[in-house]
C-alpha cells in the first residue's frame, strides 16, 4: 500500500526516527483532503488492515443505525495508549491523520519485517514498550451527516456518565476493558478561535482535562501536561504563534474530563484553522507529527523529563479571536452626503469553516481581531449602491458585469431565472440589507466602496471584486 520505504530508512531514534521525519506528505493517505468524511471514505482502508498480520482489527460495536466502529491494536508492550476521532462526526481532521499514522506504521512494520526476516520477533522497539489502540470514527452517523451529534441528535462527548448512545457505550466499555494509561481525544474546533491575543488562528489547541471542579493537578494529569510540554518546541517551530491552550473548565458529562478522572492521563488535541488551507491539512500533519512524538516519548518515558512551564505558557483559546474577512477604514458618509461621518472597520465570517452565507458579524473598531484575509479600503467611501432591474433575459460576462458595478449597480432585482451569470464572479439577487445609507450587522452583504465617484471595490455577499482587474480579493472557500 505504502511504497515510501527509503525515507524510512533515512530515520532514526526511539520509533526509528519517524518521530523526526521532514517530509510527512509522503505518507498521506489518499482520498480524506476533504471537508467531510465518512465510513465509506475509510471501509477501504479498513478492509486492507484488516488483512495486515502486523495489527488486530475488530468490530467494537455498531451505531445507532448499524454502521461499524472498529477498534486497532498494534504492539504488545505495557503502556497503554487508547486514541479515539471523530466523536463529533463533523470533526474529520483527525481520522485522516489515524490512517496518516496507520500508512507510516504500515511502512515501519515492511521495513522490519525486511530487516528482521531471519528472526521470529519483527517487533519494533517501541511495540515492545507499547499497545496502542485506535478508534477511528467513533461517531459513523454523524460523519454520514456532517454534523457534531449522533443519529439520536446526541452530543456523544456529552454522554461518558449517561451512556445513552452506542458510541459512548463502545468508547467507555474500550476504556475499562483496555484501562489505558494514556488516552488522546482527537477533535476539530471552531476556526474563529485565537491563539491567545496573536491575532492569528489556533491551528492546534491542546488540553490535559481537568479531572474535578478545583481543576487540581493528580499525577495522571500532571503526565498529560508533561506530554504537552514535550512536544510545544516542536509545534511552536512549525505553526509559530499559532498554538492555544482549551478552556479546561471541568465538564462533568465529557469523556475526556472523565478519563482524566479515572486516572487516564488524557490529552485533548483540538484541529483549527490556518490560511488558505480549507480542510485542514497542515493541523492533519501536525496531528501525525503529535501522535509519533507522543509513542516516542512514552515508549522511551523521556517525557517525564520536562515539566510543567511549556504546558503553562501556552496561551488560552481566544474565541472569536478570528474573523474570515476583515475590511478596515471605511469611510461612512454623512446623512446628507456632506462628508465623512466615521470610519468603520466590517468584519465579516462565513459559516461552514468559511464556506456557507457570508454574515456581518461586527461594525466599528476590529483592530483586535486576526482575519484570515484583509482588506485596507482607506480613502474609500461606502454606499448601498443601485439595483438593475431584470426585467428581461440578461446574459452577463465579466467585462458587461464590471461596467454595471462600475455604474454604480452593486446587485439585481426581480426574478432571478432572468439572469446567467457568465462572469465567473459572484452576483447578487435581492440581497437584504441593501436599502440602508449605512451598513447594517447580520445583513448588509453586498455594497460599493469608491473614490472621486469611481467604484473601486464591489462587496457582492461578503465577497471583495477588484473592479481594476476584475479579481477576486478573497475567498472564503480558501481558509
Amino acid at each position: 500500500m505504502l511504497k515510501q520505504i527509503s525515507l524510512w530508512l533515512a530515520l532514526s531514534a526511539v520509533l526509528t526516527g519517524l518521530a523526526n521525519a521532514a517530509d510527512y506528505a509522503e505518507f498521506t493517505t489518499p482520498g480524506l483532503a476533504k471537508g467531510q468524511i465518512t465510513h465509506d471514505d475509510i471501509a477501504p482502508l479498513i478492509r486492507y488492515y484488516q488483512q495486515q498480520d502486523w495489527l488486530e482489527v475488530t468490530e467494537l460495536g455498531r451505531s445507532v443505525e448499524q454502521r461499524p466502529v472498529y477498534l486497532f491494536k498494534i504492539g504488545q508492550g505495557e503502556r497503554k495508549v487508547l486514541a479515539w476521532s471523530q466523536m463529533h462526526g463533523d470533526e474529520p481532521t483527525a481520522t485522516a491523520a489515524i490512517f496518516d499514522l496507520l500508512a507510516v506504521l504500515d511502512a515501519q512494520q515492511q521495513a522490519q519485517a525486511d530487516k528482521d526476516k531471519d528472526q521470529d520477533n519483527s517487533l519494533t522497539d517501541w511495540q515492545q514498550q507499547i499497545t496502542l489502540y485506535l478508534i477511528p470514527m467513533l461517531n459513523p452517523d454523524g460523519a454520514a451527516r456532517n454534523s457534531r451529534y449522533n443519529a439520536l441528535g446526541i452530543d456523544v462527548n456529552r454522554d461518558a456518565v449517561a451512556l445513552q448512545t452506542p458510541e459512548g457505550q463502545m468508547l467507555m466499555q474500550a476504556a475499562k476493558q483496555i484501562k489505558p494509561h494514556y488516552g488522546f481525544n482527537l477533535h476539530d474546533q471552531n476556526r474563529y478561535h485565537g491563539a491567545g491575543d496573536n491575532k492569528k488562528p489556533a491551528t492546534i489547541s491542546l488540553l490535559a482535562p481537568a479531572y474535578n471542579e478545583a481543576r487540581e493537578i493528580n499525577p495522571s494529569r500532571h503526565a498529560a501536561m508533561q506530554l504537552i510540554s514535550a512536544v510545544k518546541p516542536m509545534l511552536d517551530k512549525a505553526i509559530p504563534q499559532q498554538l492555544g491552550r482549551y478552556d479546561d473548565e471541568y465538564s462533568v458529562r465529557s469523556f475526556g474530563d472523565t478519563f482524566s478522572k479515572m486516572g487516564i492521563s488524557t490529552v485533548l488535541v483540538e484541529a483549527g484553522g490556518n490560511y488558505n488551507d480549507p480542510f485542514r491539512q497542515q493541523a492533519r500533519q501536525l496531528n501525525l507529527k503529535l501522535y509519533l512524538n507522543w509513542l516516542a516519548l512514552i515508549s522511551s518515558g523521556n517525557y517525564r523529563d520536562y515539566d510543567l512551564s511549556g504546558y503553562q505558557a501556552i496561551p488560552m483559546n481566544n474565541s472569536g479571536g478570528m474573523k474570515d474577512l476583515i475590511i478596515s477604514n471605511i469611510s461612512l458618509p454623512k446623512a446628507d452626503s456632506s462628508g465623512v461621518l466615521a470610519k468603520v472597520d466590517l468584519a465579516f465570517n462565513a459559516g461552514g469553516n468559511g464556506r456557507g452565507s457570508v454574515v456581518l458579524d461586527e461594525i466599528g473598531d476590529a483592530s483586535i481581531y486576526g482575519a484570515y484575509h484583509s482588506v485596507d479600503a482607506s480613502g474609500l467611501q461606502y454606499s448601498a449602491g443601485k439595483a438593475y432591474p431584470l426585467t428581461k433575459p440578461l446574459t452577463l460576462n465579466t467585462a458587461r458585469y464590471i461596467q454595471l458595478l462600475a455604474e454604480g449597480y452593486s446587485h439585481f432585482s426581480g426574478k432571478p431565472d432572468l439572469l446567467t451569470n457568465n462572469s465567473g464572479l459572484p452576483v447578487a439577487i435581492n440581497p437584504p440589507g441593501v436599502k440602508s445609507r449605512w451598513p447594517q450587522r447580520r445583513s448588509s452583504t453586498t455594497f460599493l466602496l469608491s473614490n472621486d465617484n469611481k467604484v473601486q471595490l464591489a462587496v457582492v455577499h461578503g465577497r471583495v471584486i477588484r473592479l481594476a482587474d476584475a479579481s477576486l480579493l478573497d475567498a472564503f472557500g480558501g481558509n
